[in-house]
């Protein structure tokens, strides 16, 4: 009853198969995935601070805190409404896939007459607009992955060898070189705070690239959320036709 009525009696969902479907399995995946990106490195990011603020000092976690802070602000400010462009990629593939469920519908119909060009222009032409919107979406992708690179690694690169040079060069270095016996112990303490500052900068930069899944999910939850409202909608017996 409720496939029904979305269908022929409220106008606001076109094509409710695809939103109890794909949607809805895309939905679940986007928020299993973001869950995983985001407990771990928050994990790490704790522990990693903890154990690297006691041998170079608070600045050194505070300084590549700070520059993927700056660097996050900075994505948010000239990234594309992903979130948008996936709810108008999923909308328009719903669209192309039930114009083949109405050519499967309403075969004897257009074969009688003789509408198997005119279907064949239309399916063509939604095909098109779908594939065209992708293409856009993936170059948007494409053009932000270069940019995330460039900015979370090889800035954070930088970065990191400041802070690795805290102890020999920061404000305590006087303390740190008076302690040092064997001079190859620099070169140990050096190796060492790199590894922990490569697993930090690994964390923080996954947690900061996960806006692309936010993204995401925010455009699947607006499909999702559009039809539980109409479902809602539906059993109190509200209607909207336009």
């Amino acid at each position: 009853m409720f496939y029904y009525k979305i269908c022929n009696l409220d106008s606001r969902i076109q094509n409710p198969d695809q939103r109890l479907t794909q949607d809805a399995e895309k939905w679940a995946q986007s928020l299993s995935n973001l869950y995983l990106n985001l407990t771990k490195p928050v994990l790490d990011i704790v522990m990693f601070s903890r154990k690297l603020a006691e041998l170079v000092g608070w600045e050194g976690p505070a300084l590549i805190v700070a520059w993927y802070f700056v660097s996050g602000l900075v994505i948010r400010a000239i990234s594309p409404p992903f979130g948008r462009l996936i709810a108008v990629e999923q909308k328009l593939e719903g669209e192309y896939r039930a114009k083949h469920t109405d050519l499967l519908s309403h075969s004897e119909e257009i074969a009688f007459y003789s509408g198997s060009d005119w279907e064949k222009v239309k399916i063509n032409a939604k095909f098109r607009e779908l594939l065209n919107h992708v293409k856009y979406v993936l170059h948007k992708k494409f053009l932000m992955g270069i940019f995330d690179s460039m900015l979370v690694k090889y800035g954070a690169v930088m970065v990191g060898y400041a802070i690795v040079g805290l102890p020999v060069f920061g404000p305590n270095s006087k303390a740190y070189l008076a302690s040092i016996k064997d001079p190859s112990q620099i070169t140990k303490d050096y190796v060492r705070n790199s590894s922990l500052l490569i697993n930090l900068a690994k964390a923080i930069g996954r947690i900061v690239v996960s806006y692309k899944d936010v993204q995401n999910l925010a455009g699947y939850t607006t499909l999702i959320h559009e039809l539980d409202e109409v479902l809602g909608d539906l059993k109190h017996g509200k209607f909207v036709r336009t």
